[in-house]
């Protein structure tokens, strides 16, 4: 039988069964631990049983490590799950007769065997899928893992208010056998588990050395999640008591976490994750923490300390597991399992033992002790954050290394964020060709022709993924590259990516650009972004190009051009422009814009009849068009007057100010040409006389008019209108 959202695969169904038994085990077991402790114990106590479950863990992970090497998790991981629960059967039997030294035991057991079990579970699927599958299978998993999670809390606070905090214990016994029953028939039907040497730490890191950055960041966000869970459990006891009630409410916070978990994750993770990258994914965590820990140093109540926990499991259980199994990608697969188990268990619980050391000094200070563990919490955070950003360029670095030696291999279809396709895409455009077969050591390396005409393949795919791939480290200076590279700033999706690759190499192909910019049949939207690109420049052939086309047909081409050269000139003053030439042009801009008006007035409403709206529609054109043609005004006479007073000047002659506006024309009339301040004049002072009638009708001025201002052409076809063999403007 079919059910809707479980695998069709039978190893697939037996691991979402394992996941959601073994969550629900997770969440009870949480639930049964810190009931019964501060049931026994003051919150007081906490530090120590943390620092001693610590020691603990980090023991028994690198004893079931050599022991996994071995025998093999199929073999070992269900063994664990038995032996939990026959612990569980003996602590529930004990705990009546020696309450406390077995509710201490019950949290160092629960502390130091789960991680094992939750690290084991994921090593053996691992190994039991293949790297395809696995990550198509993952994420099934870790969904049906949430809504075990969801059942165990729902269970666990049934339980605590129907019986006693005690009797979760054979809650948790039950939930261990079925895991280990369904782990027993998860194993392959023959199980040819080899066993391998254990490598030392300094030999696990050796290819991917970016781990001890990692192991440092799991240590920080473990100290603050333990200085975090302190506070939480202190403020719980004091606000609940002890027994039944304690449960219920650890019980249902646990289980409102797992629900918001599970929106997260199918919600935001993975579009997060491809969208920003591992490192910037698990960022999210620290960054949040520290933000919220820092607002509850002024006000730490119960609520800042229940929002603070809860939103740091909420985003480690959803954005930070996305990003953190990613960095283990680098690695060969044989190491993998050993590394990941000494940094998922070792750093992990390290963190926790630092953290109640800390924080038990800190308990000398009552009074102030909840501020100074959130201002550490803070600190710790803040640390991990800052770690965090830092190991994207380490992950990529490393990456790009394992792909290029080929000891790790990856299929661009089997990544789920952008950061780590675009370094697949890239290695293989540039060792070996997408898809192409793997060389021998012995293969001769490829001839620089032809690794040029696989990054050429890879700039004209129709992939944007792949084109920015190949830009994100191309050498340009394979003249054979450039003419495409520039073809790609007119495509949206790969525009920012082409400019950043013209912009390295500006200098030596700042002629090639300049002749594209000045070619008018030339991709519109390419012309219009080379000036940006030329605008980083220091060759004098690129001035020289800016400057020609400030007489360009079109207009948007010319204001690029101006705000390009006005970037310029701030780096290289010795470009300044002869004043005559900035003036002359300024006369034409401001006759042309004139122009326009001109023709627009003799066109006259009375001709507009049933196309009003349409006319309309080129007033509006027009008026934008004044406002640009003024702000370009001011932009050109940057160039070769005090550029913060141009612009203060032409500001002040749009307010209502008169008195700010006759300082503005006084100080322009004192630096500009005669005719030129006379054209300025008539353009900012008010409307010029309406010309004579010519008698043509308003459709042919009005076509006349379009004709001679290509770009408001372009304008008006941007908003819907084309020109029909000049019968003036209609809708498409």
């Amino acid at each position: 039988m079919k059910i809707p959202g479980l695998p069709n695969s039978s190893a697939a169904r037996q691991a979402v069964l394992v996941s959601g038994l073994m969550m629900a085990w997770q969440l009870a077991a949480k639930t049964t631990r810190d009931s019964l402790f501060l049931a026994e114990f003051p919150a007081t106590a906490l530090p120590p049983a943390v620092g001693a479950a610590a020691v603990c863990s980090i023991l028994v992970a690198l004893f079931s490590a050599k022991l996994v090497h071995r025998f093999g998790p199929y073999r070992l991981i269900p063994s664990l799950y038995l032996l939990g629960a026959g612990l569980h059967g003996a602590e529930w039997m004990l705990l009546t007769t020696f309450p406390r030294p077995v509710a201490a035991f019950i949290y160092i057991h629960i502390m130091a065997l789960g991680p094992v079990m939750l690290s084991g579970f994921w090593a053996l699927a691992s190994e039991r899928f293949d790297p395809r599958e696995a990550r198509r299978r993952f994420g099934q998993i870790a969904a049906f893992g949430t809504l075990g999670s969801l059942a165990g809390g729902v269970m666990a606070e049934r339980v605590a208010a129907l019986s006693s905090s005690a009797d979760l214990l054979i809650l948790l016994a039950v939930l261990q056998v079925a895991g280990s029953l369904a782990l027993f028939r998860f194993a392959p039907a023959q199980g040819a588990e080899k066993s391998q040497d254990v490598l030392s730490f300094p030999e696990m890191i050796s290819g991917a050395p970016y781990l001890v950055g990692l192991a440092a960041f799991v240590m920080l966000v473990s100290m603050s999640a333990a200085g975090l869970d302190y506070l939480f459990r202190a403020r719980a006891v004091a606000e609940f008591g002890k027994g039944a009630g304690l449960s219920r409410f650890f019980a249902i916070f646990y289980t409102s976490i797992s629900l918001a978990t599970f929106a997260v994750q199918a919600g935001l993770s993975r579009i997060w994750l491809r969208r920003f990258g591992p490192g910037r994914t698990v960022a999210v965590l620290p960054v949040a923490v520290t933000g919220v820990s820092l607002v509850s140093l002024f006000a730490p109540g119960m609520a800042a300390v229940f929002i603070n926990r809860g939103l740091e499991v909420l985003l480690r259980g959803s954005l930070f597991r996305s990003g953190y199994e990613l960095f283990f990608t680098p690695m060969p697969a044989t190491e993998r399992r050993s590394v990941k188990t000494v940094i998922d268990i070792g750093a992990d619980r390290l963190g926790e033992g630092l953290a109640a050391a800390a924080i038990q000094l800190l308990l000398v200070f009552p009074e102030a002790a909840v501020r100074f563990i959130l201002a550490a919490v803070a600190v710790w955070s803040g640390v991990a954050a800052w770690l965090a950003f830092r190991l994207d360029r380490a992950y990529v670095s490393v990456l790009e290394k394992g792909l290029a030696r080929q000891t790790v291999v990856i299929r661009p279809e089997e990544v789920e964020d952008e950061v780590t396709r675009s370094i697949v895409l890239r290695s293989a455009s540039s060792i070996s060709g997408l898809g192409a077969v793997q060389q021998t050591p012995e293969a001769h390396p490829a001839h620089p022709a032809d690794v040029t005409m696989r990054l050429l393949g890879e700039l004209r795919s129709s992939d944007p993924l792949r084109a920015r791939a190949a830009l994100h480290s191309i050498d340009l200076r394979e003249p054979l590259l450039i003419p495409q590279v520039i073809k790609l700033l007119g495509r949206d999706e790969t525009a920012r990516a082409a400019h950043d690759a013209l912009s390295r190499a500006v200098d030596q192909i700042a002629g090639q650009l300049a002749d594209r910019l000045a070619d008018p049949a030339e991709n519109e939207k390419v012309r219009r972004r080379i000036p940006r690109v030329l605008a980083a420049s220091k060759s004098p052939l690129a001035w020289q190009g800016l400057l020609r086309q400030l007489r360009d047909d079109r207009f948007e081409i010319r204001q690029r051009c101006a705000r390009g050269l006005e970037k310029m000139l701030q780096g290289n003053p010795e470009y300044r422009p002869q004043p005559a030439l900035i003036f002359e042009i300024v006369g034409s801009e401001l006759t042309a814009g004139r122009k326009a008006f001109s023709k627009r007035a003799a066109s006259g409403p009375e001709g507009a009849g049933a196309e009003d709206a349409d006319f309309l529609l080129v007033d509006e054109v027009l008026r934008e068009r004044a406002s640009q043609v003024m702000t370009h005004v001011s932009t050109l006479l940057g160039l070769v007057l005090p550029q913060q007073s141009v612009r203060l000047a032409f500001r002040a002659l749009h307010t209502d100010d008169a008195k700010l506006r006759g300082v503005a024309l006084e100080y322009l009339d004192s630096v500009l040409p005669k005719g030129l301040r006379e054209q300025l004049a008539a353009q900012i002072e008010g409307p010029v006389a309406p010309p004579e009638r010519s008698g043509v009708p308003a459709e042919e001025a009005l076509a006349n008019l379009l004709d001679s201002s290509p770009s408001i052409v372009a304008r008006l076809e941007d908003l819907g209108f084309n020109q029909p063999e000049r019968k003036g403007p209609t809708r498409k």
